[in-house]
């Protein structure tokens, strides 16, 4: 993995480097003191892992982070801290995992595997990310939906899991019963212009008035996390399609499920 590394002071750095040393996975294209220059390295350079301090004097690590995720949506981001109160901002800020300071070499090996993990989301050319904000990404690229209800459509269908859903069933959830049917009408025709519009129409499909994704021509971290896939599971902040309130069912039971999950892992 192409992987920076941003921090104002040099022994943490090299302290890191260090650890990553016999890690072949671990391509460190990019050491910086100042996240500024780290930024104008990332216009021109892919990354796929960012390790960022965030207490630094000329652009803190959120931002810069946010800047990161901008230019590369699926980028691996892992914020380090000395400060607890900043590692609840950097979880608010979608991070994929923080460090605190100080840091063993354990904690660094643990982490570089969890980045590895993390960066596996991207099989295929379509990624839907649920966790947080929901949106669609192709190769990377954030897709931009004309409709917010047509987005919204696409959300309960993947929320559904291949599962069918009808029109009456779309109109009770998205539009709680208010409304002709014909605005769901209009919502998938919109939702099948935007996605040819970006060649991936392959991912819906309609019988009659009955509609559902095609969850094998796509990644979701949802599914993944379902799946038992570790990466999809560490990157859960208790967070599910934010935008929608209807989705809150689905974020309580990924709430119970990953508390289980925590549960074992600290056996």
């Amino acid at each position: 993995m192409r992987t920076i590394l941003v921090d104002d002071e040099p022994w943490a750095i090299r302290s890191f480097q260090k650890y990553c040393e016999n890690l072949n996975f671990i391509n460190i294209t990019g050491t910086f003191t100042n996240p500024l220059e780290a930024l104008e390295f990332a216009k021109n350079n892919d990354i796929d892992f960012a390790v960022l301090d965030i207490d630094m004097p000329q652009m803190n690590g959120l931002d810069l982070g946010c800047e990161l995720r901008k230019r590369y949506p699926d980028i691996v981001i892992v914020y380090v801290t000395a400060y607890e109160q900043y590692a609840n901002e950097a979880l608010k800020q979608k991070a994929d995992y923080y460090l605190t300071k100080p840091y063993s070499e354990k904690d660094i090996i643990d982490l570089t595997y969890r980045a590895r993990l993390l960066a596996q989301r991207l099989r295929k050319p379509v990624f839907i990310r649920t966790f947080g904000s929901f949106d669609v990404f192709v190769n990377g690229r954030l897709v931009e939906f004309s409709s917010a209800r047509a987005k919204e459509l696409l959300a309960l269908l993947v929320n559904n899991k291949g599962g069918t859903v009808s029109t009456e069933e779309a109109m009770a959830i998205i539009w709680e019963n208010g409304g002709d049917s014909a605005l769901c009408r209009t919502a998938a025709m919109r939702l099948r212009s935007t996605l040819s519009s970006y060649g991936i129409e392959y991912i819906l499909s309609e019988k009659g008035s009955d509609r559902y994704v095609n969850i094998d021509k796509f990644d979701c971290d949802y599914y993944m996390f379902l799946n038992g896939i570790k990466a999809a599971q560490w990157a859960f902040t208790d967070g599910y399609m934010t935008q929608y309130s209807w989705a809150e069912v689905t974020l309580s039971a990924l709430m119970n499920k990953n508390n289980e999950i925590n549960k074992i892992m600290d056996r």
